[in-house]
């Protein structure tokens, strides 16, 4: 009887079974029909596979995140410099009950007879 040949993908959900769901390597072993020695040589493997892939992978997202971090500190910088058109809290947001006859007509926007109403279905 010879060598048994295993494919990359059964090597592979064997590593699997080990790592990720947590069965002893002997067991896996005696199971699959490999050797331990094997099976470790193989969770050695992919470790290294992974770790590089992982390691690449953030340092793309590195890149990517420092490029929004400049764009959005540029976007501050320049609205800080934008002067301020009153004096209210940056939160405030003013309400008025009636809306003028030059924007609105009366069909376009129906107006509650309580404006906090009002403002609840504009929320």
């Amino acid at each position: 009887m010879g060598k048994p040949n295993f494919s990359e993908d059964f090597k592979r959900d064997a590593v699997h079974q080990i790592t990720v769901r947590g069965y002893p390597v002997r067991e896996v072993s005696e199971r699959l029909g490999g050797s331990t020695y094997s099976l470790y040589k193989r969770m050695k493997l992919y470790a290294k596979a992974t770790s590089q892939a992982s390691s690449v992978d953030h340092e793309a997202e590195n890149r990517r995140l420092k490029r929004v971090l400049t764009r959005m500190t540029e976007e501050r910088d320049i609205l800080k410099k934008r002067p301020r058109t009153s004096q209210r809290m940056q939160g405030e947001v003013r309400v008025h009950c009636r809306a003028s006859p030059t924007v609105f007509s009366a069909s376009d926007v129906p107006l509650p007879q309580h404006s906090s109403r009002w403002v609840l279905r504009m929320g």
